[in-house]
């Protein structure tokens, strides 16, 4: 669910509409239900940025979000105990988190530069992260080349109870063009390499400890060091003749450790009437499993009682380092209560399928998404 909190977060701050030179106030309600019961988030997020003198702004993001439910341990649905059929779900009591992102930023003619500072507390996770971006403008601004380096700082509780560390340095490399005045593009390259604790103690893995009949969790292993490879491309387009802008993402992933993903977005925005506007929006991600993925049940080895993140061996039978699909339908609606201020609402149904054809299907979630947003430009 980190990871969720994460990119929720990240989409929040980088595809909200911004104003340029100008001051400006956004919050907004997000409500992510799993099916069947599983896990539930809640989000609240407010954001404020405020222009100064000579080119200068800040922004403020501040969130508090609350996740509880059940969410899979790593023990197989069918080898739960009769008595016990959601024995292979974690019961989880309700946690919080908060979090702030806190950005200034310089604007002239020729580049853009802005710094980033973060932090994210939870009981079980302490984040700061530190982002540093640079953009020359070229062409009239028809052409800006990004660059950035970020550094995410973690303290995260492990499987023992204690904290350890663990980081991720972000390297980007980034070229925008307006094509003509409907049209434009946008890629992106991305090198991290994190390392450290890269674990997830909450995940475990089943192992047969025959001769006792009896399955045990045991916690996973994974490498403690890990490369990231992203590639990014999106194209929009305005369509004068039917009033209304389309855009096509595209997002290739691939790591050290056999795992690599695509993913493909369409999304189209139209104006209705003086005081609406409806987007529409289809996402679909597919995954190649990580080399050390393995859902079924093990023998039981000696290494696992202290495995070792740095020789191995490795092992985790998280369905999320597994083979699967997923696909996101979504709606939002917005109001114009003026030309300055705006509310809307939005609707995301997500569902994923296994592809590995051993993972049991119920470990994939479905799962509802409501959002509520208002934003004021002053």
């Amino acid at each position: 669910m980190r990871e969720l909190w994460v990119c929720t977060l990240l989409s929040f701050h980088l595809f909200t509409d911004k104003g340029n030179g100008q001051n400006a106030l956004r919050a907004k309600y997000r409500e992510w239900l799993e099916d069947d019961d599983r896990v539930e988030v809640r989000s609240w997020y407010a954001e404020t940025e405020m222009a100064l003198q000579e080119g200068w702004s800040i922004e403020f993001l501040g969130t508090i979000d609350s996740w509880s439910g059940a969410t899979p341990n790593g023990l197989p649905p069918e080898k739960s105990k009769a008595s016990d059929p959601n024995e292979w779900l974690n019961i989880v009591s309700e946690e919080v988190r908060k979090a702030g992102l806190f950005t200034c930023s310089k604007n002239t003619e020729n580049y853009s530069l802005s710094f980033e500072y973060g932090i994210s507390d939870e009981p079980d996770y302490f984040s700061r992260s530190y982002a540093l971006q640079y953009a020359h403008k070229l062409a009239a601004d028809t052409l800006i080349i990004n660059s950035g380096f970020s550094l995410q700082d973690d303290s995260v509780k492990n499987i023992n109870g204690d904290f350890v560390g663990k980081n991720n340095p972000t390297l980007s490399l980034g070229i925008q063009r307006v094509l003509d005045k409907f049209t434009s593009i946008a890629f992106n390259l991305s090198y991290s390499f994190p390392s450290g604790y890269l674990s997830d103690p909450y995940k475990r893995i089943p192992v047969d400890m025959s001769p006792v009949p009896i399955i045990n969790l045991e916690p996973e292993n994974r490498p403690d060091e890990r490369e990231i490879f992203v590639f990014y491309s999106e194209i929009s387009r305005y369509l004068d003749w039917i009033k209304a802008g389309v855009h096509m993402r595209y997002r290739y992933f691939e790591d050290n450790h056999d795992l690599s993903g695509h993913t493909l977005e369409f999304e189209g925005i139209k104006k209705w009437g003086d005081h609406w506007a409806y987007s529409t929006s289809y996402r679909f991600y597919c995954q190649k499993q990580a080399f050390f993925y393995n859902p079924q049940v093990q023998k039981f080895e000696t290494y696992m009682i202290s495995p070792n993140p740095t020789t191995g061996p490795y092992y985790s039978a998280d369905h999320r380092l597994s083979s699967f699909e997923s696909q996101t339908v979504s709606l939002k609606l917005s109001y114009f209560l003026q030309d300055d201020m705006i509310i809307d609402a939005g609707f995301d149904r997500y569902f994923t399928q296994g592809k590995d054809g051993v993972t049991d299907q119920k470990v994939y979630p479905d799962a509802n998404v409501f959002t509520l947003g208002f934003q004021w430009q002053y």
